[in-house]
């Protein structure tokens, strides 16, 4: 079994501790929603529907899905012209990219 995040994180020195919930809580109010974004670049559901070959109602069940496949996520990004890329923050170590999740 893998190792549970809160157990590492309670290993941690109390002012590491505190910087995670407080880094934790800034991505969670940064964090758009995939139909804010739709919104942001200015496309419709529609338009998305048609690039991805889809009806508009999987778009919508799409927007709302709480756990979503990478894949999924990758084509709905680049059906508003986007790329996606993932990191990985880790404290006192620095970010990576995971460049190879999602690529065939």
């Amino acid at each position: 079994m893998g190792t549970n995040i809160d157990d590492l994180i309670a290993k941690e020195s109390p002012e590491t501790q505190s910087y995670v919930a407080q880094r934790s809580q800034e991505i969670v109010e940064e964090a758009l929603s995939l139909a804010e974004v739709r919104k942001l670049v200015g496309r419709t559901q529609v338009e998305v529907s048609e690039e991805l070959k889809i009806n508009q109602q999987n778009v919508s069940k799409l927007e709302k899905r709480a756990d979503l496949k990478l894949s999924s996520l990758k084509n709905y990004i680049e059906s508003l012209g986007g790329e996606l890329n993932i990191t990985a923050s880790f404290p006192d170590h620095k970010t990576v990219s995971l460049n190879t999740i999602g690529q065939e």
